[in-house]
């Protein structure tokens, strides 16, 4: 591939041409020169009004396979993050055969080599994800994991989460999805005024802060690395702000979901917006942002969870919990949120890749192509990618657009 990638706005605090707009060549995967450019042999393309970003990534998301292949699979998410301007995902564990050894991992990073994207396996903590036993943490990451956790399960004996920060302080970090079980008891959504008009049983915010606070406990105790996904409240989010000021190495990451939406969109029954932890009130809203905004929160995250319309075209009680959202979630994220371009690069590329402990890309001459092109030009989102039935973002329009993804010497998008 040669691209010529005229008039592009740089947005990269790393490069000595960070917020100025500038011709880019890449041959290949190579960034192999910038300035004011022309060629005779590339591709041309005039990125005007765009704004190029090293390549974003994702957390922690599910892309169904092993074990929910019907509603995703390891590619048709990989084809579906790119759309949505992802050049690398962190791969959960959810479905059986759980990434509890190399092999899983192995998997993973196999078909990472076929994919459009880059696809970073995170394996277990626990040994069929029981929260009993230890995985063999090490050995996976050897193979490849950066970090472990028991995707949406959590680690309920406290014993075992303690043993985990311990074993892999040396080389790895601990993800947890911080929700009491015994405190959710069965509950749909968010447990407060809606919950009661509505009449669906509710999940109190304690569920979360109770675990966040025992997490943060047994962190400070081991002297471990911790990250706590899904953040939702607003207790739960002064608690890991009061943990950072303790010098505690914990990091934590926002789902961009609980950003767009509050607790008022379950209130037309739309099985889409059933998930895990519940969206809240608009108070833990506007926490969340704040905490976005000051530098609390290290990285948005998509938690990209499929399901078809089997698991969610029925009953709400009955529905499977999660929201599927690569296609459209960055750009209504920014439709809704006025963010500086450092703190997007930071939220959405430079810290979750070093969490997935990914090489750092840098727009300059000789650097790994490795880009995320947004404009404002405006998206319709149809047509996906994804198989995933449970995109509340379906139909939708914004005033942001994806315009590519340079990833592995190709441009998708264009």
């Amino acid at each position: 591939m040669q691209l010529l990638i005229k008039n592009a706005h740089i947005v990269d605090i790393n490069s000595p041409y960070h917020l100025q707009t500038i011709d880019v060549l890449i041959e290949g995967d190579t960034i192999t020169a910038i300035g004011s450019l022309t060629s005779d042999t590339a591709q041309v393309w005039d990125a005007a009004g765009a704004s190029v970003y090293p390549g974003m990534a994702e957390l922690h998301s599910d892309l169904g396979e092993p074990g929910n292949e019907e509603s995703e699979t390891l590619l048709s998410g990989a084809a579906a993050a790119a759309v949505g301007g992802f050049t690398a995902v962190g791969v959960v564990s959810n479905g059986h055969p759980f990434a509890d050894n190399k092999t899983g991992v192995e998997f993973i990073a196999n078909k990472s080599d076929q994919s459009p994207i880059h696809l970073v396996p995170i394996g277990t903590a626990t040994k069929e994800r029981s929260g009993e036993e230890l995985s063999e943490m090490f050995d996976m990451h050897q193979h490849g994991s950066p970090m472990f956790g028991d995707y949406k399960n959590g680690i309920t004996n406290a014993n075992v989460l303690k043993l985990a920060l311990l074993y892999s302080r040396s080389f790895g970090r601990i993800m947890v999805h911080p929700e009491d079980e015994n405190l959710v008891a069965g509950g749909k959504m968010n447990e407060g005024e809606t919950s009661t008009f509505v009449g669906l049983k509710g999940t109190p915010t304690l569920s979360e802060y109770l675990r966040i606070s025992r997490d943060l406990q047994l962190l400070e105790y081991t002297e471990g690395a911790l990250h706590i996904a899904s953040i939702s409240t607003k207790e739960g989010i002064e608690a890991v702000r009061a943990a950072k000021a303790k010098g505690l190495n914990v990091t934590c990451s926002v789902n961009i979901h609980h950003l767009l939406y509050t607790d008022q969109a379950v209130s037309t029954y739309d099985t889409s917006f059933k998930v895990s932890p519940p969206l809240r009130t608009s108070e833990d809203q506007q926490a969340l942002i704040e905490a976005v905004i000051d530098g609390t929160v290290d990285c948005l995250t998509v938690d990209h969870l499929p399901k078809d319309i089997e698991q969610k075209q029925c009953e709400f009680d009955n529905a499977a919990f999660g929201m599927a959202g690569f296609e459209g979630a960055i750009c209504h994220l920014l439709d809704a949120l006025e963010l500086s371009p450092e703190r997007i690069q930071a939220l959405l590329s430079t810290n979750p890749r070093a969490l997935l402990g990914m090489p750092e890309i840098c727009i300059k001459e000789g650097a790994v192509a490795e880009l995320t092109v947004i404009s404002q030009e405006g998206q319709d989102w149809t047509g996906f990618a994804s198989k995933a039935f449970n995109n509340p973002m379906i139909g939708s329009t914004t005033k942001h657009a994806v315009k590519a993804v340079v990833v592995k010497g190709a441009i998708l998008g264009l």
